[in-house]
């Protein structure tokens, strides 16, 4: 149980500093992201947790090449975000 509470204290902690980052906000709101973000089987893998099957999802993968996207995510940085 502690654990739980561990870990969920994390992951609030993790989306308070990637929510500060201008960067990723920029890259939530765009409407691309935002259509990924409302597809239910995106959804269904997120709270999955299954960080295997969200990383090889095609669509997530898409994105991420995607030339619009590309500038927004090259802005992310990671030290800032998770470190």
């Amino acid at each position: 149980m502690f654990d739980q509470l561990k870990n969920m204290a994390g992951q609030i902690q993790m989306m308070q500093r990637l929510m500060k980052d201008e960067n990723f906000r920029a890259l939530l709101s765009h409407p691309k992201m935002q259509e990924l973000l409302r597809d239910p089987e995106f959804q269904e893998i997120v709270k999955s947790k299954d960080t295997a099957r969200l990383m090889s999802n095609p669509k997530l993968a898409s994105l991420m090449r995607d030339p619009e996207l590309t500038p927004l995510l090259a802005k992310l940085n990671p030290q800032t975000l998770f470190g």
